[in-house]
């Protein structure tokens, strides 16, 4: 398997993050890679939970929580994926308090499949973009939401 290491610091609380994580089927709400996506398990979000992903242009996954500590990590699984070139990987997200913010480091796996090993300068390049974008929506989603929970709070204190 092929691996590499994402990090960033995000200017939001890891309970803020984590509640943009764990509303695993809606991340096409906040991640501009995803276009469509949506819970094929019922039930509270947790180790077994699955989902299916579109992708912009085309393509498409699905995935499985394989590890859930709230607040603190999330493994997910991509078991089956659709017009891309792997077979599965595994994106371990890991939150740590990092002053007023988190830090997310986001270590993934991936297996090219035949597509993937021809063209693996491409795989490579094409794995790093998309997933570098998913931890900047994220990080960009977080923020947005702490900006705005600082605001109602700010608003309730001067009521």
């Amino acid at each position: 398997m092929n691996s590499f290491t994402i990090t960033r610091d995000i200017d939001a609380p890891p309970r803020t993050v984590w509640a943009v994580l764990d509303d695993f089927g809606n991340i096409a709400d906040w991640s501009a890679g995803v276009r469509r996506s949506a819970l094929t398990t019922t039930g509270p979000v947790g180790a077994g939970t699955t989902r299916h992903c579109d992708f912009a242009p085309l393509g498409g996954v699905n995935e499985r929580i394989t590890h859930h500590e709230p607040g603190r990590r999330m493994t997910v699984h991509l078991y089956e994926t659709f017009k891309m070139p792997v077979t599965d990987a595994v994106a371990d997200f890991r939150l740590e308090p990092a002053g007023d913010g988190t830090r997310l480091t986001l270590d993934v796996e991936y297996r090219p499949n035949r597509l993937g090993r021809l063209a693996a300068g491409t795989t490579e390049k094409q794995m790093g973009k998309g997933m570098g974008a998913l931890a900047d929506d994220l990080a960009a989603e977080s923020a947005r939401l702490a900006a705005g929970t600082e605001r109602e709070e700010a608003n309730d204190a001067a009521a």
